[in-house]
Parts: structure tokens; C-alpha cells; sequence
């Protein structure tokens, strides 16, 4: 089972319908062209991906839901004009989550492969910030690897401030990375990529370049860079120093 256009054209029709019980009359068509296609692309990926993406949780259930929630339905409708699919770890805050990745397909949104944190929260955008401002040198080098280049050019600039970020100067050298509010990369997929029995393996090998950019965004929110906790010491040192006296 693979995509095909019929896979798109279901979605597009979809999203047209007033009432959810559409869905039940249509059942067999959707399984056949979204559900069993996205099933079995997630078992390849999970199967190809076991050692790199350690912790990472495959969906094995409610493959390309189609339906909005409660509230979504009585916006827009019952039925969503796209699926995707979102792969990540369990997280240990309710208010953060770890990197992802990420797959898309939607008729006006386009087809596309992604992942990293398009929304991460203050606390790992400033822990972020504050390592590509002193020591951008893993996510550099990632970048401008040509292996990683092949499959994506650069971070995601849809989420990205206006203005500079506070505390840190206009003239920084990396001031394009500092006002991104989101540290992600996504990949344009054509539909030539989608229909072919080969898709598996593309959206494995963009995934695993993924992978290498997720691994760092990990290091940068887990940890500060060493010229804060340089900066950090000395003052811990100073207050151990006051509570021994």
C-alpha cells in the first residue's frame, strides 16, 4: 500500500462535507488510501530508525486522523484538510515538549517532511538562544554539512521576531539565528517522491538528518553552554563563601 492521488483527493473531499457520519459511508476508500498507507510507512520508518531515534514513540494506533476535535468541528467543520503525523519522546513537563519529526500531506499546504521544535517554550528558546550566541559551533557545522544539506537548507524561518531579541546586540553575527522563535527544518515533498514504492526510504533519510539536528537541540535545553556557567560559578562560589562565614 503507497500513496497516491487518491490519497490527496480524499482529503480535499473531506473537507468539504458537513457531518462527520460521511466518514463511516467512506470507510473502506479511507482506509485504503491514507490509513493503511500511513500505517505501513510508520512501521518502515520505526523498523529503520530503532537505533537513531531511541525513546522515540511510533504511533501504532489512529494512523492519519482525519477528524477535528470537538471545539475544531464547530470552527471549521468536522473533517480537517490534512493529516500529519508528529513522532516524538515522552516528555517530562506538561508545559515543554522534546524535538519531533514530522510528516504532512495537504492539497493547499503541500507535502512536506520536518522536525525539531516549532514550538518550544521560553525556557528552552532562551537556553537555545544563549548557545548559538556563544557557541553556535555544533548547530554550524550540522548546517553546512553537504550530507545534511542535501535534505534540508538551513532552519525554518516561518516563526521569526520582528525585532531583535532582547539582551542581545543587532550586529551579532548570528542575529538571524538569535530572532528565530522556533529551531526547526521541513523539507518540500513532491508528489513524484509521495507516489513512488521508494517514499519509505526518502522520508527515513530525512529523518535521520532530523535526528542530528534534534540530538543538539537536546544538548542546547538540557544544558547551559560553558561560557554561562563560567559566568555562573563565581558567583555560586561567592555566595557558598558568605554562608560559610
Amino acid at each position: 500500500m503507497r500513496f497516491s492521488q487518491a490519497s490527496i483527493d480524499f482529503i480535499v473531499k473531506a473537507y468539504r462535507q458537513k457531518k462527520k457520519e460521511w466518514l463511516d459511508k467512506n470507510r473502506s476508500e479511507y482506509e485504503q488510501v491514507l490509513v493503511e498507507p500511513m500505517r505501513e510507512l510508520m512501521l518502515a520508518a520505526e523498523r529503520a530508525l530503532k537505533n537513531d531515534a531511541p525513546g522515540y514513540r511510533f504511533p501504532k494506533r489512529n494512523f492519519a486522523r482525519i477528524l477535528r476535535g470537538a471545539e475544531g468541528a464547530q470552527l471549521h467543520g468536522p473533517f480537517r484538510d490534512w493529516i500529519g503525523v508528529a513522532i516524538s519522546r515522552d516528555s517530562e513537563s506538561r508545559y515543554e515538549g522534546p524535538p519531533n519529526l514530522y510528516f504532512h500531506i495537504s492539497e493547499d499546504e503541500g507535502i512536506f517532511t520536518a522536525g525539531g521544535l516549532y514550538m518550544p517554550s521560553a525556557g528552552q528558546t532562551k537556553h537555545i538562544r544563549s548557545w548559538i550566541d556563544q557557541d553556535p559551533s555544533m548547530l554550524e557545522e550540522l548546517i553546512d554539512d553537504k550530507k545534511f544539506k542535501k535534505h534540508f537548507q538551513g532552519l525554518g524561518t516561518e516563526r521569526v521576531l520582528k525585532t531583535k531579541p532582547r539582551d542581545y546586540p543587532i550586529d551579532h553575527p548570528r542575529i538571524d539565528w538569535l530572532k528565530l522563535s522556533a529551531f526547526y527544518v521541513w523539507r518540500e515533498v513532491k508528489k513524484k517522491e509521495l507516489f513512488s514504492k521508494n517514499f519509505a526510504d526518502i522520508l527515513i533519510e530525512d529523518w535521520r538528518q532530523v535526528l542530528r539536528l534534534n540530538q543538539i537541540l537536546d544538548r542546547y535545553t538540557e544544558r547551559w553552554p560553558k561560557a554561562k556557567i563560567e559566568e555562573v560559578l563565581p558567583q555560586a562560589r561567592a555566595f557558598m563563601d558568605d554562608w560559610e562565614d
